[in-house]
């Protein structure tokens, strides 16, 4: 057969029978780099900012969340192109892996101007929204005008991700990734304050610093695929209606996702708020999920290479496979989650006391912690699997999913726990692993059922 190759990888190595475990790991690890860095690259962002003052964070934090929303939007594109090039790798078709990958790019654009264009009109009436104070008000919109000059790029990054790891590269985009963390954060030193004959410009520095760091990162993605093997994949081709649907049909479902989420902790606070230790609990909550989040970055990074290989050897009508790079990947997350929930699970008081002295607040992050720890197992399946499903294009059974375990199972759970049985802020705790273990239950039911295999893109 005819080998297809993207920076060094090619297909045929990537679909051994003999290397699944290895395989697997290879296209995790830089994902799991990149996520390390981006975790890096908030948290400097955040003690940057705060020097501000408490509204330059707010601010700052109003108009991250609105930029989360975009990559929310722009994570259609990526998941859509993954699936579809992925498939088209390994079934050894070179005129619709040109397509895909050009629609993709094409689309990507398209929707990162439409979104720029909707952002600025609707600004003052989105900052508006959040009830700032006057000056945070002002701030938010200062840094907002600025940052979202890097929407559409954020857009472009994440079409061109998706596309690489469809091409089963994941090196790319956590080179990508590391040159934008680092435009960031120099970004910021030098114009948020002023440094070495650059002008001080507060908040407005971190907007450019923002907007400057999406572009880098898209333009050496662009570049990286331009002086690669496959130069045409950079061209973007003008959208047509039959790819739109094909990409977003894959794609909406996952960004739903992220909203599902999103509102779904917006509820689960607001119950928080309504127990008797009220404020206490909420503070405890971002503890407990900062902690989750470092447990996340290897769910998240088998999810991404499940994605990738099961499309690949969907394509190469190898189900067999298919399956085994889906359980392969589940496992060694599974395994890297659970070693790191042992940890936080014995080192909870110390992991707690380094973002509070507070003694109420630091018992509630610790039960946290401790209670959810016991079932990161199968959490680490239920996301790993959700990757695996996205993958092989059945994305809509991956929402489903977890519409079903935030919204039918968690709230109403949280709620019966906390004030029907009387358990309090610790049954809202219980809900969310009891939740998080049924999420990685329904995931394995689903991905044993084998329904994804059947599924066209």
């Amino acid at each position: 057969m005819k080998t297809m190759r993207s920076s060094g990888v090619s297909e045929a190595s990537l679909l051994s029978e003999d290397r699944v475990v290895q395989t697997v790991w290879r296209l995790a690890l830089p994902t799991m780099a990149a996520s390390i860095v981006q975790t890096a690259n908030s948290f400097l962002d955040r003690i940057f900012v705060g020097q501000l003052g408490a509204e330059a964070l707010a601010a700052a934090g109003v108009g991250s969340q609105l930029l989360f929303l975009t990559m929310a939007l722009a994570m259609a594109v990526s998941t859509g192109a993954t699936a579809i090039v992925a498939r088209m790798v390994g079934a050894n078709d070179p005129h619709s892996l040109r397509a895909a990958a050009r629609q993709s790019l094409g689309i990507a654009i398209v929707l990162g101007v439409m979104f720029t264009a909707a952002g600025y009109l609707l600004l003052p009436q989105i900052v508006r929204w959040y009830g700032l104070e006057t000056r945070a008000d002002m701030l938010a919109r200062q840094f907002l005008l600025l940052a979202l000059l890097g929407a559409p790029a954020s857009f472009i990054m994440m079409g061109l991700s998706g596309v690489f790891r469809g091409l089963g590269d994941t090196r790319s985009p956590m080179y990508a990734s590391i040159a934008s963390t680092v435009v960031h954060i120099v970004g910021d030193y030098l114009l948020i304050f002023g440094k070495f004959g650059f002008p001080k410009l507060g908040i407005q520095g971190a907007g450019i610093a923002m907007a400057l760091s999406l572009w880098t990162g898209a333009s050496m993605l662009w570049l990286q695929q331009w002086f690669s093997t496959r130069r045409e994949l950079a061209i973007p081709a003008l959208p047509i209606r039959e790819w739109w649907y094909r990409i977003l049909r894959i794609g909406l479902p996952a960004s739903a996702r992220t909203f599902i989420y999103t509102t779904s902790s917006v509820m689960f606070t607001g119950i928080l708020a309504a127990t008797a230790a009220g404020t206490a609990a909420v503070a405890a909550l971002p503890i407990g999920l900062t902690a989750e989040s470092i447990a996340f970055m290897p769910g998240f990074a088998f999810a991404i290479a499940a994605s990738a290989l099961v499309g690949q050897a969907l394509g190469a009508k190898r189900e067999r496979l298919a399956e085994r790079f889906g359980w392969a990947a589940a496992w060694q997350s599974c395994a890297v989650m659970t070693t790191m929930a042992g940890v936080f699970y014995v080192f909870a008081e110390q992991f707690a006391g380094l973002f509070t002295t507070d003694p109420q607040v630091k018992a509630l992050a610790v039960a946290y912690l401790r209670i959810n720890a016991l079932t990161e197992p199968l959490l680490a399946f239920g996301m790993t699997l959700a990757g695996a499903l996205q993958g092989a294009g059945d994305s809509l059974k991956a929402m489903m999913a977890t519409f079903l375990t935030q919204w039918v199972v968690r709230l109403p759970l949280a709620y019966l726990l906390a004030f029907g049985v009387g358990w309090d802020v610790y049954g809202a705790w219980w809900a969310m692993a009891l939740s998080s273990g049924f999420s990685g239950i329904l995931m394995i039911a689903l991905f044993k059922r084998g329904g994804w295999k059947r599924v066209k893109v």
